[in-house]
């Protein structure tokens, strides 16, 4: 099925089969922006008055950001941004300053942020609440308790087609898109594709490089470089990684630094060809931070000494039991899957109980209905969840 999902996923690029643009009638949209991919709310408050002065009306067509330094005039449209949803496309003014922070211009260069050490289109409130940024707090100590980064006025909100909450993508049409000059490729790799963080990842399916530097998996159509191979045999493989979902390529970093990496079903694999390591060291990412996490699993438990049954880790506060930690000890461990970052919960998928807990680099699954079977345990395909997050592949 994770395979089937892969190759089956349609992916988009941001705008495709929009059902048109509704744009405010007093100035056009102009400039391509910096795109990226924000979880919104529906903003309500019918009545209440927006930063900027406005009376918020029913059916109301604008939005805010957590932050003052990109708020329009009264009706004015000097910030407007582009919303896109399953199809549907609509730019809208800021008027108004939330949520969460007042102060987070996560839509500018690292360098230029007023949160620091966080990624450029990573708001403050998403890394809160999903890897702790902050003590997991906002900007006025309050417990971030989901990852939003705009809210979206009610008629904005229906024009879009959203049912609730949720993850879409969001262009800063006042934003260029960042881009500097980059050095050659290294000399084994000169062949790979360069792709900036707001370009669409190669996820075609491509011909066999036969050459002696990459294994190919037809199943998927993607070469790997042999480090990564590598890394891939020794640390579980297939059940620990899946199969390749993009080709290796070259992504430039906000900071200026450079990412050589590849996506797999179930991770985020990466060199460091900076010439640093030798051989390059290779690491998966820690895809872990990003997945949903039952609030009540994410507590840290009281400690204890380990035993036959559990290992207690100090280092994220939480317990490796049973199956999961035998598991985790046969198929590459702290390596391949990272510390545990939840405890277990219990919870459903498609109707079918399941329990979960979340690694720093993993999400596995025991599947009460599986005992017995190879497919008693699996890891979530968070690499492919990860591409859905970003709008690159289709959740359909």
């Amino acid at each position: 099925m994770a395979l089937l999902l892969a190759l089956c996923a349609a992916a988009f690029p941001a705008g495709a089969g929009a059902q048109g643009v509704v744009a405010p009638s007093d100035q056009a949209a102009t400039g391509d922006g910096a795109t990226y991919r924000i979880y919104g709310y529906d903003e309500g408050l019918i009545g209440g008055t927006t930063s900027n002065g406005h009376v918020i009306q029913p059916n109301d067509h604008f939005v805010a950001l957590p932050c003052f330094c990109v708020l329009s005039s009264e009706g004015g449209h000097e910030f407007q941004v582009k919303l896109e949803y399953k199809g549907r496309t609509v730019i809208a003014p800021v008027w108004d300053v939330g949520p969460w922070n007042t102060d987070d211009n996560y839509w500018d260069a690292p360098v230029d942020r007023h949160w620091t050490g966080l990624s450029q289109g990573t708001p403050a409130a998403q890394a809160a609440f999903e890897s702790g940024y902050n003590g997991g707090k906002d900007g006025r100590g309050r417990t971030v308790t989901s990852p939003g980064g705009i809210d979206i006025g009610d008629g904005t909100f229906a024009d879009l087609g959203m049912p609730g909450s949720d993850w879409l993508t969001v262009t800063f049409l006042w934003v260029q898109p960042q881009r500097f000059e980059l050095p050659p490729l290294p000399g084994n790799f000169r062949d790979i594709l360069t792709v900036w963080s707001d370009e669409r990842p190669p996820l075609d399916p491509t011909a066999a490089i036969i050459d002696g530097r990459f294994g190919y998996f037809s199943e998927t159509g993607h070469n790997v470089p042999n480090d990564i191979l590598n890394f891939w045999r020794n640390n579980g493989s297939l059940r620990s990684f899946g199969y390749p979902i993009t080709e290796f390529y070259r992504q430039p970093q906000a900071d200026g630094s450079l990412r050589f990496m590849q996506y797999f079903e179930r991770a985020v694999i990466a060199i460091d060809l900076s010439g640093s390591t030798d051989p390059p060291l290779v690491t998966a990412d820690l895809l872990g931070y990003n997945a949903t996490i039952d609030s009540a699993a994410q507590a840290p438990i009281v400690p204890f000494v380990s035993d036959d049954v559990c290992t207690y880790f100090a280092q994220t506060g939480h317990a490796l039991c049973n199956g999961f930690r035998a598991y985790w000890q046969a198929n590459g461990g702290l390596v391949a899957f990272g510390y545990p970052i939840s405890e277990e919960w219990g919870t459903d998928t498609h109707g079918e109980p399941v329990v979960v807990q979340i690694f720093e680099r993993a999400r596995f699954e025991w599947w009460p209905d599986k005992v017995g079977t190879e497919g008693e345990i699996t890891l979530g395909l968070l690499g492919v969840e990860q591409l859905q997050r970003q709008g690159w592949l289709s959740t359909e």
